[in-house]
This record gives structure tokens, C-alpha cells and sequence, in this order.
């Protein structure tokens, strides 16, 4: 398994997962049973991790990028907008 994407975050970790999978690309969050105890921030170093079969690592980091950029497009929106 590779890793496709990291995050503290639980509700970015399933949006990204879910996005892979919408891509048809199987996606699971490694160590989902720690979520049970630290159920939206995750504290460990290396955060949430979403991995992917090996095989499927280049399309899902086409989604991954496709998803950053789209995150970012919206952040940079916000902050042009006046208030």
C-alpha cells in the first residue's frame, strides 16, 4: 500500500478518501480503529494516513493534486473577497 495522502484531520482524510474512491481507486485510512478514540483530530506525528494499492499510486495522486489545488483555489477566493 502507498501512502496517497495525509492530514490531523478526519473529516479531510474521508473527503479525500471518498473522492479516490469515486475515482474507482480503492482507498482505506491506515489505522482507522485509532479514530474510535481521537475522532476528529488525530495527534500522531505522521497524522491520518489514506493509502491506495501500489499499483494505483500515480492516479491517486492525480486526485490528491486535483483536490489540493481545488482547496487552495477556494482559500484564495476567501481571502480576495470583501467583507
Amino acid at each position: 500500500m502507498a501512502e496517497a495522502f495525509a492530514t490531523v484531520f478526519q473529516d479531510e482524510a474521508l473527503v479525500v478518501k471518498s473522492l479516490l474512491e469515486s475515482a474507482g481507486i480503492a482507498a482505506e485510512i491506515a489505522g482507522e480503529h485509532i479514530l474510535d478514540v481521537y475522532p476528529i483530530f488525530f495527534p500522531e506525528q505522521r497524522g491520518i494516513r489514506v493509502v491506495v494499492p501500489d499499483e494505483e499510486a500515480e492516479d491517486a495522486a492525480a486526485v490528491v493534486a486535483e483536490y489540493r489545488a481545488a482547496k487552495a483555489a477556494r482559500s484564495a477566493g476567501s481571502r480576495g473577497s470583501p467583507a
